[in-house]
């Protein structure tokens, strides 16, 4: 039978045992090469595998760190704040002067406000202004003949923007045409 053609037609890459020629040398040697280089690109990309994880890591550790410091430097100028309100507090127990009290409570107000602007905070402007979807929120139309239609009326809760991102839209009052401007069109 054909048992010899077989062993021939096997898939090993190893050469027969006494089949060994000049060529076929140097294709047992090109494929050792190949291996070799084989084994260094799994090696590199396993290398490379772990340096990115690495980078992912620090990365995220860096984030977090960064976010934390923000937040430290924030919370320093928030306890002055705090600070400011106690000393109100007591001076107020004290005393017993509204006006003096008043005072130093817009001046708690004013340094607490400003230190929320100067980390980006800003107030959206509303009255007079045309509604917008984007930074203001209606909650009521109020007939107003002065006043064009879907123009801010009345600012219900202010709204604020960080760093040019609408955080909290402004609840607002919107004029809406009254019957009579309603039958003139």
């Amino acid at each position: 039978m054909n048992s010899g053609n077989s062993e021939k037609k096997n898939n090993s890459l190893e050469p027969e045992e006494g089949n060994v020629s000049g060529t076929d040398s140097v294709d047992i040697e090109e494929f050792k090469k190949m291996e070799s280089e084989l084994q260094e690109l799994r090696d590199r990309f396993m290398r490379l595998g772990a340096e990115f994880e690495n980078f992912r890591k620090r990365s995220l550790r860096e984030k977090e760190e960064y976010r934390n410091y923000a937040i430290e430097n924030l919370m320093l100028e928030l306890l002055e704040v705090v600070d400011n309100f106690e000393r109100a507090l007591r001076s107020a127990e004290e005393s017993k002067d509204p006006d003096s009290m008043i005072k130093g409570v817009e001046m708690v107000y004013r340094q607490l406000y400003n230190i929320l602007e100067k980390n980006g905070l800003e107030r959206i402007k509303c009255e007079r202004e045309e509604f917008d979807p984007r930074v203001h929120e209606a909650i009521m139309q109020v007939p107003a003949s002065d006043l064009p239609e879907n123009t801010v009326v009345d600012e219900c809760r202010p709204g604020y923007m960080l760093n040019s991102k609408v955080i909290r839209p402004a609840l607002v009052s919107i004029a809406k045409a009254d019957e009579e401007q309603e039958k003139e069109q």
